[in-house]
């Protein structure tokens, strides 16, 4: 059997594997935390899934596509329009991790470089402080007085740079 025979024949594998399953593009009319509402065909549908699981129950993402956008939308209930799930979107509103809350992913090297900023205005405060010395100046005696003060005796300790690898999650990149 030939490369283009078999090429063929896979593909009629396949869609013989998903005959009962239907793909249609439908337009979003609302959408919820784990639900849209979709128009297709003139017909709204509701309880459509948005969910993508992952085999840990607690790993999910969930897509919510903007309102007007258009998706990709399969039907698991072999054309009885019961279970349909959103397989892909044009426009992703909101895209939420794992439930969502740990709030919004952040540009790493922005943070690193405000943390890192304030680490030198906090250590150049270090630097003052540990060597500041006041000037003695006392009257009304005997003896008048006057010198330089000896610097703190105990010195303040300097702030550590940041390092992103201490707080970033490689596993999601954005």
């Amino acid at each position: 059997m030939g490369k283009e025979s078999e090429i063929k024949q896979a593909i009629r594998n396949i869609a013989a594997y998903n005959s009962g399953l239907s793909l249609f593009e439908a337009t979003v009319v609302d959408s919820k935390d784990t639900e849209c509402i979709i128009k297709y065909q003139g017909l709204e549908h509701k309880n459509v899934r948005l969910v993508c699981g992952f085999s840990n129950s607690t790993s999910t993402i969930i897509i919510k596509p903007a309102v007007g956008s258009t998706v990709l939308v399969a039907d698991l209930s072999n054309g009885k329009m019961r279970d349909l799930v959103v397989i892909m979107v044009e426009q992703a509103e909101t895209v939420f991790f794992n439930g969502g809350t740990l709030g919004g992913l952040i540009n790493i090297e922005t943070l690193t470089t405000k943390l890192n900023n304030l680490t030198d205005k906090v250590n150049a405060l270090v630097d003052l402080f540990n060597g500041h010395t006041h000037l003695v100046n006392t009257t009304g005696s005997s003896t008048a007085q006057s010198g330089t003060a000896v610097a703190p005796s105990t010195q303040a300790q300097k702030a550590t740079k940041f390092d992103k690898s201490d707080y970033e999650d490689q596993t999601i990149k954005h």
